[in-house]
């Protein structure tokens, strides 16, 4: 885990590299935190590809929620970070609670 110490400028200087090599026009919002930054893709279909030009690898799927999604964890230049992606295939159904 990145240190908590980390001044916030600082994250926010990760942002401008994080644009520089992902693109800036493939990222719709970057969530900045001290120790942790989160990407949301123009195209969620576009999260899984994002995370795997910046080297993460961690996948939880979230099937329950409408829509479902995928978010990517691991570490880039020593920041903690989380890309939303479409959620994988899913192998079994989903049941909600019952109204």
């Amino acid at each position: 885990m990145a240190p908590l110490n980390r001044a916030l400028a600082d994250s926010a200087t990760h942002v401008t590299a994080l644009l520089a090599e992902v693109g800036d026009n493939r990222t719709k919002w970057v969530e900045v935190f001290r120790d942790h930054l989160v990407v949301h893709p123009s195209r969620r279909s576009e999260g899984a590809a994002i995370a795997a030009q910046l080297g993460i690898t961690v996948a939880t799927d979230y099937p329950a929620t409408r829509p479902g999604f995928t978010l990517w964890t691991g570490s880039w230049n020593d920041m903690d970070l989380y890309v939303y992606g479409d959620l994988r295939g899913s192998t079994r159904e989903v049941r909600s609670w019952p109204v």
